[in-house]
Order: structure tokens, then C-alpha cells, then sequence
């Protein structure tokens, strides 16, 4: 999973820092608001639900060329809730 890049100094007043910092907060702001909704774990039960459905679904539906994007894009988000899961 790809972390966000390290900035020089939290306080500086960089105006790059400055805008990079305000992103972060409000990345932070949106993930505290998704998890308000339930925890990583049930993220990541439910995910798993989704896509379940979503395989069988293909399966009915025929070939997808898309498969294999959605599906690391799908791993992405269950590591993303694995790892908010441990920060609390």
C-alpha cells in the first residue's frame, strides 16, 4: 500500500507544505468520517461481501477485461482498512 510522502517540517512555512498538509487533514477528515459509519473490520467484512457478489455476478456476465483492475483496487481498500484498523 503506498503511503503519503513525508514532509521537511510539520510547522513550515512553505506554501507547498502548507497545501500538503491542509490535504492531509482533510484525508483525514473523510476517513474519520467513514469510519464513523463502522469500524475498519466491518469495512472489510462488507467489502468482501461486495465483491463476492461482484465475482459471481462476472461469472454470469461473461468476460470482463476490467477483472483484474477491480480486483487490485479492491485488495487496495481492504490493506487501506487493515491499516486504519491498527492505528486505533
Amino acid at each position: 500500500m503506498d503511503t503519503l510522502p513525508q514532509t521537511h517540517s510539520p510547522h513550515s512555512d512553505e506554501p507547498e507544505n502548507s497545501a500538503l498538509n491542509q490535504l492531509y487533514i482533510a484525508y483525514g477528515r473523510k476517513v474519520k468520517e467513514l469510519l464513523s459509519q463502522s469500524d475498519a473490520e466491518t469495512w472489510i467484512e462488507d467489502l468482501w461481501d461486495m465483491y463476492t457478489g461482484f465475482t459471481l455476478f462476472s461469472q454470469e456476465a461473461g468476460y470482463d477485461p476490467r477483472g483484474h483492475n477491480r480486483f487490485v483496487s479492491f485488495k487496495e481498500l481492504v490493506f487501506f482498512f487493515r491499516e486504519v484498523g491498527k492505528m486505533k
